[in-house]
């Protein structure tokens, strides 16, 4: 009888440190759980707060529309939310100006090539101008 009470009690402190340790493994996933929550909160924060700055910057003319629409695009993408294709003239002029050089692959170009790029990049803007300035409250609005 007194080998089963002892061997009973072992188990019993088995079982209890299993569960302590249970217990502690559940408490750090759910610490880490809620540490991963923050980061990608911030992340997201982050992301919002930048497309906040160049959509006023565009709105203010403090940055031109082709600069923003190259901007916005992969900010857009990683928020998620929201995609810059659902603003039609912000992306037609994100497809006229994707492909084109900029920094030390356009100062490579020839003047004339570099003129011809900046006049269609021009006129797209100048097209498309009204119809941005009218998407983006839409787009401050849509990643409230």
């Amino acid at each position: 009888m007194n080998s089963t009470v002892l061997l009973f009690s072992i188990g019993s402190l088995i079982v209890l440190a299993m569960l302590g340790y249970l217990i502690s493994l559940l408490l750090a996933i759910k610490k880490q759980k809620r540490m991963l929550q923050q980061a990608y909160q911030q992340r997201l924060d982050r992301l919002q707060e930048s497309i906040v700055i160049i959509a006023k910057a565009m709105l203010t003319d403090e940055c031109n529309h082709s600069e923003g629409v190259l901007r916005l695009k992969p900010l857009l993408e990683a928020y998620g939310k929201i995609q810059l294709n659902a603003f039609p003239a912000m992306y037609q002029l994100y497809l006229t100006v994707r492909e084109m050089p900029i920094k030390e692959e356009r100062q490579a170009l020839a003047k004339k090539e570099r003129r011809q790029l900046d006049r269609t990049r021009e006129s797209t803007e100048s097209k498309l101008e009204q119809q941005i300035k009218s998407e983006l409250p839409q787009l401050l609005e849509g990643i409230k």
